[in-house]
């Protein structure tokens, strides 16, 4: 709210009082200047801003990433940064104020209509910020179980663990829900896998969180699955003849796992899609290879006898036109 000092001996009735270009105004919560004005960075500011110029109206994410020329990912971590530090909540496809503070609604002009933004389902935050060092050794001395994790954390991971590795931790613990039992396999299965940075350790606790990993049966489910996706790839990379084919992608783990162990296809299959890739297109090809497999899962053809039969049925095809035309395979999206 403006304030202006009367000046003695002036007549308000003859005043007028034009804000100029300031007629059009809005309001921001007191908070975020007072409380997150120095964590904010330019970005979450700008979002914010964005969204308290627009509230009460139905606003787009793209709108939301066009106006500010930012990805979706950067929007939506933006966006999750307010909710985090709770001024702003979810409410279905909407953005309402938060009423932790316990502050009063009349007086948060900007907030009260909300900003309908048309986000994408609700997710649990990203880390927007990370405890500092004063609040992480607080949590230490005060909490024995977050105590036991870092000291067990260290442990696993065979080095002191700096303040922002403990912040981390400290985030998967409250901001993703995964109990302590359940980040302490988790450090053990990143560990096993020789993956020893911290960045990639809370992705995969940020996935597990998503996944409901909340329990250490689940973690052990999570693991076997993971393991019987990479054994499927380890498969599939030796009969492909690939040397030295690195850590597997996602894709190339849930494609193999996809041909071997949910479909059914045995080693000789998965070489005659290999075989007929090669003759085609002169190269390796998973997308290809993926193709070709699809196209005979869609005929219910598994093993090499059916799928010599498919083939001899769609003999007379051939002679028109290869049954493995490159265009049609590589346009197969079935089950993608």
């Amino acid at each position: 709210m403006l304030r202006f000092e009367l000046l003695s001996g002036v007549n308000m009735e003859n005043i007028k009082i034009d804000l100029g270009c300031w007629n059009g105004v809005f309001a921001v919560p007191n908070a975020v200047v007072d409380e997150h004005i120095k964590l904010a960075k330019e970005k979450h500011l700008k979002t914010l801003l964005y969204i308290l110029r627009h509230g009460g109206e139905a606003i787009s994410l793209e709108a939301l990433c066009g106006a500010l020329s930012l990805d979706t990912s950067d929007a939506e971590e933006c966006i999750d940064f307010w909710i985090g530090r709770g001024l702003l909540k979810r409410c279905e496809s909407s953005l309402a104020p938060e009423d932790a503070h316990g502050e009063n609604k009349a007086e948060d002009n900007s907030l009260n209509a909300g900003a309908a933004l048309q986000t994408a389902p609700p997710r649990k935050p990203t880390r927007p910020i990370r405890p500092d060092g004063v609040y992480i050794t607080k949590r230490i001395m005060e909490d024995k179980e977050f105590a036991y994790l870092a000291d067990t954390a260290q442990s696993i991971i065979g080095k002191p663990l700096s303040t922002g590795d403990l912040g981390i931790l400290l985030n998967l613990h409250d901001m993703d829900g995964l109990p302590v039992d359940v980040i302490s396999m988790l450090l053990q299965f990143c560990v096993s896998r020789e993956k020893f940075g911290m960045k990639y350790i809370e992705s995969v606790g940020m996935a597990w969180a998503r996944d409901g990993v909340d329990s250490l049966e689940k973690a052990e489910e999570k693991i076997k699955v993971f393991e019987k996706q990479c054994d499927a790839w380890g498969i599939a990379s030796s009969i492909f003849g690939l040397k030295n084919p690195g850590s597997p992608t996602k894709n190339q783990m849930e494609t193999a796992n996809r041909w071997l162990n949910e479909w059914g296809y045995n080693r000789e299959a998965l070489r005659l899609a290999y075989e007929i890739c090669v003759d085609t297109k002169g190269e390796y090809s998973l997308r290809y290879i993926d193709g070709i497999i699809k196209k005979w899962h869609k005929r219910g053809a598994c093993t090499i006898k059916e799928i010599e039969e498919l083939n001899a049925k769609e003999k007379p095809k051939q002679e028109r036109k290869t049954s493995y035309d490159i265009k049609q395979i590589e346009s197969i999206d079935e089950f993608k």
